[in-house]
């Protein structure tokens, strides 16, 4: 039976299964932690937060290896596709584990390397979670984070109903507690938290292939039926289900446009504890 954390403070925005799985599973350490991948070298030890199915995870398990690498989440249905991975690839220095960011259970000081990629912008207290993260790192130790900024949204064709739908997605996540446009703001709260030499930079998400389009499309399309979608969209009057509906019938006529394109900017930091 697989377990879960029941958070009282958290809901997450997106979805565990399916789709959203799919298209998480195909994420690379190459290109979701390049900004982070000239800090980390072999025998770090190294947690990974939100890893969901943990591709990225065992990507960096490779790069730090024979250091430890731990990737946690609060869902671990996901985790079976990172160990199939991880067989697969004889990566054998990876654990995964069921875990809540805010009370993970590690003492402090345990890792020369930490990751959260597209996890702290979901949070409700992004300044506890990352506290408790800087705790964790030995003096010296680096951590990285990539996190969303969903004002940087650029398509075509210009679809109004896509840019409704959109725009309801990050009211989700507001909703939920998070902060869709959290990523300009990394470097200001790392600071904060007490992380120095904090560096930050940006690069983006984007498709722009028929192919790629399509996934997308499709991706979007069924992120916004999921019933923790619809649930906030319907008690907060943003929209009915039968606009709902319209909006995932354009997403998938969208993806099939021939002149198709989205980007949206991942913001990304860097920081050190001394």
């Amino acid at each position: 039976m697989n377990q879960k954390i029941n958070s009282e403070t958290e809901r997450y925005s997106g979805a565990y299964g399916g789709i959203t799985l799919n298209s998480f599973s195909e994420r690379k350490a190459s290109k979701e932690a390049e900004f982070f991948l000239p800090y980390l070298s072999p025998q770090m030890e190294l947690l990974d937060c939100g890893c969901g199915p943990g591709t990225i995870t065992v990507d960096l398990a490779k790069i730090v290896a024979p250091g430890e690498v731990i990737g946690i989440d609060i869902e671990d249905s996901q985790f079976i596709i990172g160990q199939k991975k991880a067989r697969a690839e004889n990566v054998t220095n990876i654990k995964f584990k069921l875990a809540n960011i805010y009370q993970l259970p590690f003492a402090d000081n345990s890792f020369d390397a930490v990751f959260a990629h597209a996890v702290i912008y979901h949070l409700k207290y992004p300044h506890q979670a990352l506290k408790e993260l800087y705790s964790l790192l030995k003096p010296g130790g680096v951590l990285g984070i990539r996190d969303a900024a969903h004002d940087s949204n650029i398509f075509t064709p210009s679809i109004p109903i896509l840019k409704t739908a959109w725009d309801i997605l990050s009211r989700v996540v507001e909703v939920n507690g998070g902060n869709p446009f959290f990523g300009k703001y990394q470097r200001k709260i790392l600071q904060e938290v007490g992380f120095v030499n904090v560096k930050a930079s940006a690069s983006f998400d984007y498709v722009g292939t028929p192919e790629a389009t399509k996934k997308a499309g499709e991706f979007w399309a069924d992120l916004i039926l999921q019933n923790q979608v619809i649930d906030v969209v319907i008690k907060q009057n943003l929209a009915t289900k039968e606009e709902v509906e319209a909006m995932s019938i354009a997403f998938l006529e969208w993806g099939k446009h021939p002149d198709a394109f989205f980007a949206r900017a991942r913001c990304e930091a860097v920081g050190w504890k001394e």
